[in-house]
């Protein structure tokens, strides 16, 4: 009785009228399930904010500098906060003051004030005007490493005439060797669950002591808004780890792939049984994009920020969730890159935020390898795609990125050293690379990273991008030399090749204004010059789709329809300008017709069965018990996969392009082996071959 009283009592707060605020579906749901009196922490986001991406676009198209970028972005932010915070924190205070809310707190990078109160009081709140929407403060934790560590003895493997598989897997040392590169300069972070500042291979590089600027301010380089400690300190072994893999070295082993960079924490993940949550990650956020509190600096601003942590949905965190976006977003635009492991959860799917799709490079999700393995298979724990987390709902391709992730070798609390395997390990070798390619191109956009990375990765999996590895391994030397030349190269993207179905190409970073020759071949990769481009592309016997415009950003589009007849075939395909080409994109071109037959038994009725067909089309079902082979059929105009093929028969397809053949299998078929195949006009199915039993 008591259960059926609360559900109502909940209803009836719930459904008081909204003006302008709205309370975010998954915190409703918990709201159902709490008493009248319990406490909920939220995050209540105001309605006016600081149009980050229009921002970013802007000063990626201006090649805004590092330094004015970070100006710009958190100057724009503490001001919108400034003047439209106010009169909600004045009530907020009257609450607090009158005993109706327990605490709050007000977060000038994302426009938002952490709010600890009870049901009633939340859904008042998101009743005013200048509330955009409430979430859930949920809890945050550690992509946890799959086992405990296991203790490797130091010097066992380190030093830089023989560093860890991993570093060699992604050519760090050769950007060492060859260059003298080693992120020197260049300032890192992790948010985790806090640093040995006493580590051999980590101790001198903490920018507290490495740089004569954090005189007097450990806070700057240091922040554990948990215990407020000054100092470094480990209240676990993951972050002392992940941090010695971004950039551990002497006197310490060579663990790290940037050894040459400094380094700044956040220590607020996994404090053993102080649980941490979405506002202590949010509060690390705005101290790591202005740690010494002075727009007008940025040399205490990281390069980077690895996160090696999630929210899960066993803690009632959905999926998709954009709480963290708008503080991702304005990090970025100041400059830092934000990295997130993919998560342990094998196919299970991501954790939150690494699953957001909502651009190409939006948020950077990391997956793990095993280096130690020739061909660097996925780590079988490795979260896989893909998301549906993108602006209209449909699947994209997730992780991004991979990095090595099995039996990595780095730090310890108390001098030691290790092996962990996970995506967290995975991580902090991208942090890494970061770090290189920044000593060399300090000014790089975040944006212009990412996608250096995807271009120079090595491809591992399927031909492109795809749900186990992203884009593939990182290769830091190539990264490298690209960051060097500062050269973006074109991007192209294809969307999938089904024969008969329209399809679209698009171009990324071509030079506005110039014209863009789509071009795809059925040969494969090879060299051919292209004497009207200047350029010579990597395609053979390449054939052309079609010419577009680049517009002022650098974007061409090209809409065709895809060939008939070519079902069951491979493409490639590569964009090209004067004097410049894209990528090469590789993949098969699908059947829009799809054949499936039941199992085949003599004497008895069989069905074949067609599905994707043009309503209304004649669908003929032919058999051959020759083999395969290539056989032109006039009455349909297409080339089929089938030697001597007879007609089993002809359907009509329905309004849903579906057709059926079902007839008796003649008894003197027994023990034969037949294959399959249905065509229509210009278009036929994949092929099936089975045995009649």
């Amino acid at each position: 009785m008591k259960r059926l009283l609360l559900t109502g009592t909940a209803a009836a707060i719930l459904a008081t009228p909204v003006i302008a605020g709205e309370i975010d579906p998954d915190l409703r749901r918990i709201i159902l399930k709490t008493s009248d009196n319990e406490v909920l922490s939220t995050l209540v986001f105001l309605n006016d904010q600081v149009n980050i991406a229009q921002m970013n676009a802007a000063m990626n198209q201006a090649k805004v500098n590092l330094r004015e970028r970070h100006r710009l972005v958190v100057t724009s932010l503490q001001e919108k906060a400034g003047l439209t915070q106010g009169d909600l924190i004045a009530h907020l205070t009257d609450l607090k003051d009158a005993g109706r809310i327990s605490d709050f707190h007000p977060y000038w990078l994302s426009n938002a004030i952490r709010v600890d109160a009870t049901r009633g009081e939340i859904v008042q709140l998101a009743g005013r005007q200048d509330v955009l929407r409430v979430y859930f403060n949920y809890p945050i934790e550690t992509v946890a490493p799959m086992g405990a560590p296991v203790a490797v003895e130091q010097g066992g493997n380190g030093g830089l005439d023989n560093p860890e598989p991993g570093l060699v897997a992604i050519r760090a040392p050769e950007v060492w060797t060859e260059f003298g590169v080693m992120g020197n300069g260049v300032l890192t972070s992790t948010l985790d669950t806090g640093v040995d500042g006493n580590h051999p291979a980590l101790a001198s590089r903490w920018a507290g002591v490495a740089d004569s600027r954090y005189a007097g301010h450990p806070e700057w380089a240091w922040f554990d808004p948990v215990t407020n400690t000054t100092f470094p300190t480990a209240f676990g072994s993951h972050g002392t780890h992940t941090m010695g893999t971004v950039c551990g070295g002497a006197p310490g082993d060579e663990i790290g792939v940037a050894p040459g960079a400094t380094w700044i924490h956040a220590a607020v993940i996994d404090r053993v049984s102080i649980q941490r949550t979405v506002a202590d990650a949010l509060l690390a956020f705005e101290w790591l994009v202005d740690p010494d509190g002075d727009p007008n600096t940025n040399w205490d601003v990281p390069a980077v920020c690895s996160n090696s942590w999630r929210l899960v949905t066993g803690h009632g965190y959905p999926p998709c969730d954009e709480t963290f976006w708008t503080h991702l977003d304005a990090c970025e635009a100041a400059g830092t890159l934000i990295t997130f492991s993919a998560g342990n959860e094998g196919f299970s799917g991501l954790g939150r935020p690494s699953d957001r799709a909502t651009d190409e490079y939006r948020t950077f999700s990391v997956a793990a390898v095993d280096a130690n393995q020739q061909g660097w298979p996925i780590a079988s724990f490795s979260s896989r795609g893909p998301t549906n987390c993108t602006p209209n709902g449909q699947p994209a391709i997730k992780p991004d990125i991979s990095g090595p992730g099995v039996n990595v070798r780095s730090a310890l609390p108390g001098n030691s050293y290790g092996n962990l395997s996970g995506t967290s390990m995975a991580s902090p070798h991208i942090n890494g690379v970061v770090c290189l390619m920044r000593e060399v191109n300090p000014d790089l956009s975040v944006d212009d990273i990412k996608q250096i990375m995807y271009d120079t990765a090595f491809d591992l999996g399927d031909p492109g991008e795809d749900n186990n590895y992203g884009y593939g391994m990182v290769d830091a030397y190539e990264a490298v030399v690209a960051a060097i030349s500062g050269d973006i190269p074109m991007r192209l993207r294809a969307a999938s090749w089904t024969a008969g179905v329209e399809t679209d190409l698009e171009v990324f970073r071509a030079t506005p204004g110039s014209n863009v020759a789509f071009i795809y071949s059925i040969q494969g990769t090879g060299s051919t010059y292209v004497p009207q481009l200047d350029v010579t592309v990597d395609l053979a016997s390449p054939r052309l789709a079609g010419i577009e415009t680049a517009d002022q950003d650098g974007y061409a589009l090209h809409h065709m329809l895809v060939p008939f007849g070519s079902e069951g075939t491979h493409v490639w395909m590569q964009a090209a300008e004067f004097q410049r080409k894209s990528n090469v994109v590789d993949q098969p071109v699908e059947y829009r017709l799809t054949l499936e037959v039941s199992r085949w038994l003599a004497g008895v009725r069989g069905d074949a069965e067609v599905f994707g067909a043009t309503p209304g089309a004649t669908v003929a079902f032919l058999a051959s018990f020759d083999g395969t082979g290539s056989t032109f059929i006039p009455q349909f105009n297409v080339t089929v996969d089938l030697l001597n093929p007879v007609t089993a028969g002809t359907r009509v397809a329905d309004q849903n392009g579906y057709a059926l053949l079902r007839q008796l299998i003649p008894t003197e078929l027994q023990g034969r082996h037949v294959w399959m195949q249905a065509v229509e006009q210009r278009s036929k199915s994949n092929l099936v071959e089975q045995d009649i039993e």
